[in-house]
Parts: C-alpha cells; sequence; structure tokens
C-alpha cells in the first residue's frame, strides 16, 4: 500500500462499515507511514477490493481514531488494526488473502501471536481463522460487543 492508496481504503471502508467506524486517511495513513511492510491494498484488474493495516505492538489495543505516535521498540506481536473487503468482493477470497499476508509478516517478524479488537459481527469470522477471545477492557470507540482477540504464532528460535 502506498499513501496515494488511501482514497480508496476510505471509499472500502464506507462500504464495508457505513458510517460507524470511519477513521480519518490522516490516523490511517500514519500507521502506513510507522509500519508499511504490514499494509496491503488487494487489487483485481486495477480496482480496489480490500484492505490491511497492521503493525508490531506490545499490549493492550490502541484508542480508536488516534493517531499511534511511535510503535514499541520491542514488540511481541502484531497488531491487525483493520481488515476491510468491499461487499463487490465478498467471496472472492480477498480477506483471506490479506489476512495470511499479516500472518506471515508477523511470523517473520518473529511475534509471539496476532492480536485484534472484532467487532461485535466479527467475531465468529476471526474464532474461524484461529482467534480466541481475551478479557480486557477496550478504550471507548470499538463499540458494543467489541472483542479484544489473540491467535499464537509460530516462534522461530
Amino acid at each position: 500500500m502506498r499513501g496515494g492508496d488511501l482514497d480508496e481504503v476510505l471509499r472500502i471502508q464506507r462500504e464495508a462499515y457505513g458510517d460507524a467506524y470511519q477513521e480519518s486517511a490522516h490516523v490511517l495513513g500514519r500507521k502506513l507511514s510507522l509500519a508499511p511492510e504490514a499494509c496491503w491494498l488487494a487489487e483485481r484488474d486495477g480496482e480496489a477490493l480490500g484492505y490491511v493495516f497492521a503493525h508490531p505492538w506490545q499490549a493492550g489495543a490502541p484508542q480508536l481514531h488516534a493517531l499511534v505516535e511511535c510503535l514499541p521498540e520491542r514488540a511481541d506481536h502484531g497488531f491487525l488494526h483493520d481488515l476491510a473487503v468491499s461487499p463487490r468482493a465478498r467471496g472472492m477470497g480477498v480477506g483471506s488473502a490479506l489476512f495470511d499476508k499479516v500472518r506471515v509478516w508477523s511470523e517473520q517478524a518473529g511475534h509471539r501471536a496476532l492480536t485484534l479488537v472484532a467487532l461485535a459481527d466479527a467475531v465468529a469470522y476471526w474464532r474461524g481463522l484461529g482467534f480466541a477471545s481475551r478479557t480486557l477492557t477496550l478504550p471507548d470507540g470499538y463499540g458494543a460487543g467489541a472483542v479484544f482477540m489473540r491467535r499464537s504464532l509460530a516462534v522461530r528460535d
């Protein structure tokens, strides 16, 4: 993903979430600038169909809609901040392909786990990809029914 892709990201974000969870180009651009190796845009025939933002993280969940000022020096896990697929691309394997990119990135970075906050209607999806719920008080903004989740990764020695 590149900075010039953020307009397409915002379009997909609106298609996927409606008005409920819109993050600004400024907030998402900061995540991209901090961890460009962990952010991807999925395209087919030049059309953007989905995206994912991830970054190294240390504990808990970052505040939604807020700038991440810096990443931890020693992150023990990757945080999957957002993965969204346009409704036009559902059933095409876009979400699975984007998740695989993040998983491989996080394993190669030596992380012990991937974490995320699943919105209420996505908990079952993430469970199907091997994530388990963890008890954690979430920052405001994630919405009712949101759940912090974790998936262990293969640790390389």
